[in-house]
């Protein structure tokens, strides 16, 4: 069973990166626009574009830190490491390295490699230990019908609860890896009761954006239920990528699966 499970993973992972592209921090408080997918992560490119749109080339690393700590005073931190591709037509390349699973002499091969091919039209999981690789194809997404009316009473949905509504704050611009980036803080007030707390909990997010490269370039979230999560970009250089970065390699098995639709993300503002 366990097998099994493994083998499909990258299918699943391949499928929900479909879905839900674009920087997504699901654990995190209500994020004000731009978005954070992970892709990501949660990834942080901001998802699929439109074929032969030009893009800023560049290579990263985004790395991850989250650190918890216990009534007791012990500090718990698990680190995570993305390095990041862009070429000028689109294609995005997401190296992720995680545990190494008990295999020796692979310790320093990425977990995981996602390739998304707008000029191809093609999405591609790669298993770097075992030289397997996932391609889903494109499709352009579907023109919604627009919804029928009828005479039926439209019931209003039920207002959020005032401690849903985050406060935002402008925190202006600075320079992170020599780019220009435009900050905003997001704060969750929690009231006594909610989710039955004994005290008021402050849920607070910090997000650093350059609409040039359209790239979340650092993101903190603090929630004391949680802890601690900073996701920067580092190692940033502007610079094309070597083709072959996004190509599988001749010496790997692929294995079509079903099509997807492109999903687009919607304009960010200026």
């Amino acid at each position: 069973m366990d097998c099994q499970f493994h083998r499909s993973l990258p299918v699943m992972c391949l499928l929900a990166w479909g879905v839900a592209s674009g920087f997504s921090a699901a654990q995190q408080s209500p994020q004000p626009p731009p978005p954070a997918t992970s892709g990501v992560t949660a990834s942080a490119v901001a998802g699929p574009r439109a074929r032969g749109v030009q893009r800023i080339a560049y290579s990263a690393e985004e790395v991850t830190e989250t650190t918890q700590t216990l009534a007791d005073g012990t500090h718990i931190t698990q680190k995570r490491l993305v390095k990041i591709y862009q070429d000028s037509q689109g294609r995005t390349r997401h190296d992720s390295y995680g545990p190494e699973m008990g295999t020796e002499g692979q310790e320093d091969l990425p977990t995981t490699v996602s390739i998304h091919d707008p000029v191809a039209g093609a999405n591609y999981v790669l298993n770097p230990r075992n030289h397997t690789a996932y391609k889903t194809n494109m499709r352009p997404p579907t023109i919604p019908l627009p919804p029928q009316t009828t005479s039926a009473p439209v019931t209003p949905r039920p207002a959020l609860p005032d401690w849903r509504r985050p406060t935002q704050e402008d925190l202006g611009t600075q320079m992170l890896e020599g780019i220009e980036v435009r900050g905003t803080r997001t704060t969750t007030t929690i009231p006594v009761g909610a989710v039955g707390n004994d005290q008021p909990i402050q849920v607070t997010t910090e997000n650093w954006y350059s609409p040039e490269l359209r790239l979340m370039m650092m993101n903190t979230s603090h929630d004391p239920r949680r802890g601690e999560t900073v996701r920067r970009i580092t190692n940033f250089v502007r610079d094309e990528p070597p083709a072959e970065l996004f190509q599988v390699p001749p010496d790997y098995t692929i294995e079509e699966t079903q099509t997807t639709t492109i999903v687009t993300p919607p304009p960010v503002p200026e």
